[in-house]
């Protein structure tokens, strides 16, 4: 019988996976630098967790905190290409969001929008934006847009304002860019297209 866990990564293995899936399973402008999520994680407010089976990683799913707020960010989720379809994902993200939902906890994560005007992208952000659906995720009713990605935030837990959920994501984001001029360039919370 296989035994799966799910538990904190190494630095070791962090690295590891950066470099052997992290760039594939994510655009390059999605993607921050390694050095930027060892010195968070050294920090103490990002967790990167790997889902294991007989010690094979399967899939890995990292969280960014603010102290003290009481939803965490989903920054990076996925599940390795051979996993992938066979209800891996969708079992660990309900294992998950319960797991961080206790205490009165929520999780929030950024979804891209799918108007990029390429089908097949586009199909892609609408198939993640239904796998957050289908466990549980609400979409909320505010966007934000960051290094130039816009995105449509969702989350899971108990009931919160827009405004407070926005706050908690300004105050994760300005942990990690402090420089006002920087995150005034190229962060957004929330984000009002143009168009609209």
């Amino acid at each position: 019988m296989s035994e799966r866990t799910f538990r904190l990564l190494t630095v070791e293995e962090l690295k590891q996976l950066y470099s052997e899936h992290m760039k594939r399973d994510f655009p390059p402008d999605e993607l921050k630098p390694l050095s930027t999520l060892l010195k968070m994680t050294e920090d103490g407010v990002y967790d990167p967790y790997g889902l294991w089976e007989d010690g094979v990683l399967m899939a890995y799913a990292f969280y960014w905190r603010y102290n003290g707020a009481p939803y965490v960010m989903l920054d990076y989720f996925a599940v390795l290409p051979q996993y992938r379809n066979q209800g891996v994902g969708s079992q660990l993200l309900r294992e998950m969001l319960e797991q961080f939902c206790q205490d009165g906890g929520g999780v929030f994560g950024e979804v891209e929008i799918p108007d990029s005007g390429d089908e097949a992208v586009d199909d892609l952000r609408r198939r993640r934006l239904g796998f957050y659906n289908r466990a549980g995720m609400r979409t909320m009713g505010f966007r934000t847009k960051v290094f130039g990605v816009p995105y449509i935030i969702i989350a899971y837990g108990p009931e919160i304002s827009d405004e407070e959920l926005a706050e908690i994501d300004r105050k994760i984001y300005k942990s990690a860019f402090p420089d006002t001029k920087f995150y005034d360039k190229h962060i957004f919370i929330p984000y009002v297209p143009e168009e609209m």
